[in-house]
């Protein structure tokens, strides 16, 4: 009994797995409008863009002062 308890789970598990990223995947795609693509593509750039400025700005900003406590 334990040997089909195994099986079962080391190919039905896989499987199982594969059935539901498969149909996760096709139903993220079916809901995508070209306008949601291209609004998506666009907010990501602008993070992209803010985050790029943020490096640069704390690349050419002075270190913190030190200073001793009391």
């Amino acid at each position: 009994m334990e040997g089909g308890l195994y099986a079962l789970v080391t190919i039905g598990g896989p499987i199982l797995l594969a059935i539901v990223l498969a149909f996760v995947m096709l139903s993220n795609r079916r809901h995508r409008t070209p306008e949601e693509m291209r609004r998506t593509e666009e907010a990501t750039h602008d993070l992209y863009d803010r985050l790029d400025a943020e490096d640069k700005a704390q690349e050419y900003a002075p270190p913190p002062s030190r200073t001793k406590g009391p």
